[in-house]
């Protein structure tokens, strides 16, 4: 059989051998980079035997039959290769054992593209020394002995006949597919549960039928509330009460998104000014003023694009006598690298008038504001970021863990004020400011109000919430959050064949959520 093959650099169609059975290791095809070599033949791609669980018992007739297992496939591939002299001989293996030498990567054949393979080249015959022309094999191990369609399959869930919120799955493979959930919340939600007839999975809160007062979370501030709100020119810095606050904050826009940031310095005092935003939090739906127990969640960015630019931002969370209770700090001091710090700042009982940094810094992580992912953070699609008040602990997030500290100073102190500050160090001005930071998203919650309703709203309108079948793990707006799953959750797959898997949320949602089912067909 042959393959046609496109030249991208001429944009003419070239036909070029290639047999039917050829394999792409880790994304080549070994003919398109080695001359003189041939796929010959394959094996080991076929049906696979099964081992089979089974018990007896003493006194029953054969045993009880408890299931089937696959043990891992080895694929056996024989090549033929031929050069035309002992140097080009060397080279083409030299370039086999390079291209070969990854381990555990996707192996797909040019007759089946669609599907793949994930193995490591393990052994191997030696070829007759003395010649260049061999026929010979190596052989492929896969511990997973199925394989993978290379795109996954989509399904939206809709109302049925019945009115319930459903996704038809249609699993064309011969095994079980892992399902993965994407669901974005249109509305207030406290509730996920998830239906089919191999298993169960909830998350969240169940409904209270008792009609009771409880307890729950409110959201009483966003981000255009600092937006709107007037700079605290010459106000009190909680956090860092030496630096100057004369200057401004403002929006700018960046990635097609709005940004609070530093507008303008101002006159420097201390190692840093810039502007300083105070916002005194609303009352709750009662008519209750300050919040005992709170949580914020903010969506930032902390970025240098040349080396040694500076600048520093930070959320004070604070009593009404401007009494700083806890908050959180990035800040940039290296003006010759790319190395910056985040501060995670509680409440400090022995705070001096004369001290820089007015809290106490329980932990400060570095980190390079380049804008690598692997490296920083805080850059524009991933810098999420949280914490929360309950009692004396405090509870923050950093780089998808959540550290927590007992504060025994803090129980009873009461928030009524939040500040946001933007800075810059020193008297650096220009291109030696950060090329972006500030924040593009800040919704503050009051923990804990009683009310007279069901059911708290746990999973806010716009909200994403994803969870992963395979590692049987959930998120919100891509952080962890294992402990909304209830006890006696199942992951379960989607077996061969068409099945049903239906959706439940909370009693007051009205507006559907947008529900994305997917899955990954695999063969035997």
């Amino acid at each position: 059989m042959m393959y046609e093959f496109v030249d991208t650099v001429s944009n003419q169609s070239i036909a070029k051998p290639l047999p039917s059975e050829a394999m792409k290791y880790n994304g080549v095809y070994l003919e398109d980079e080695i001359p003189g070599y041939q796929t010959l033949y394959v094996s080991g791609r076929e049906l696979m035997e099964s081992e089979v669980q089974e018990k007896e018992i003493t006194g029953i007739d054969g045993s009880v039959y408890y299931g089937k297992t696959y043990p891992p496939r080895t694929i056996t591939i024989g090549y033929q290769l031929i050069t035309k002299d002992n140097a080009a001989f060397r080279s083409a293996f030299n370039k086999m054992n390079q291209i070969l030498s990854a381990e555990q990567v996707q192996i797909i054949f040019a007759d089946e593209t669609d599907k793949y393979f994930i193995g490591t080249k393990v052994g191997n015959e030696t070829p007759d020394p003395g010649i260049n022309a061999v026929v010979s094999e190596f052989e492929i191990y896969c511990p997973d002995p199925r394989k993978y369609a290379t795109t996954l399959k989509e399904f939206r869930a809709t109302r049925n006949d019945e009115g319930i919120l459903e996704a038809t799955i249609d699993n064309d493979g011969s095994m079980p597919a892992c399902i993965d959930y994407e669901i974005i919340n249109r509305q207030d939600n406290g509730y996920i549960g998830i239906v089919a007839e191999s298993g169960v999975m909830e998350f969240g809160k169940r409904e209270e039928v008792d009609g009771e007062t409880y307890k729950q979370n409110e959201t009483l501030l966003h981000l255009s509330d600092f937006i709107s709100a007037p700079d605290d020119v010459g106000g009190h810095d909680a956090m860092h009460p030496l630096y100057g606050t004369d200057g401004t904050l403002t929006t700018k826009t960046w990635f097609n998104t709005p940004f609070l940031t530093l507008g303008t310095p101002g006159t420097l005092k201390g190692d840093a000014n810039g502007g300083l935003r105070t916002v005194t939090i609303p009352v709750d739906s009662e008519g209750e003023a300050g919040c005992k127990n709170f949580y914020a969640y903010f969506h930032l960015i902390f970025y240098a694009g040349l080396m040694g630019q500076t600048g520093e931002m930070s959320i004070s969370f604070l009593t009404e006598d401007d009494e700083l209770i806890c908050g959180v700090n990035w800040h940039k001091g290296d003006i010759s690298g790319n190395t910056g710090q985040y501060d995670l700042v509680v409440h400090n009982p022995d705070a001096k008038p004369t001290d820089k940094m007015a809290g106490k810094v329980v932990k400060m992580y570095e980190y390079t504001t380049s804008h690598l992912q692997a490296q920083n953070p805080w850059y524009w699609d991933w810098g999420h970021c949280d914490i929360k008040k309950e009692g004396s602990k405090i509870q923050f997030f950093y780089w998808g863990g959540y550290p927590a500290y007992n504060v025994p100073e803090v129980e009873n102190m009461v928030c009524k004020k939040i500040q946001i500050a933007c800075k810059q160090w020193g008297n650096r001005s220009g291109n030696q400011l950060l090329t972006y930071f500030g924040f593009d998203v800040f919704n503050f919650q009051k923990l804990n109000v009683e009310k007279w309703r069901d059911v708290p709203n746990r999973y806010s309108a716009g909200s994403t919430v994803t969870i992963d079948g395979e590692y049987a793990k959930i998120y919100v707006n891509d952080m962890p959050k294992q402990e909304d799953e209830i006890v006696g959750t199942q992951y379960f797959k989607a077996p061969p064949g068409e099945s049903k898997v239906r959706f439940y949320m909370s009693s007051w949602v009205t507006q559907d959520p947008t529900i994305t089912v997917r899955i990954r067909e695999a063969w035997l």
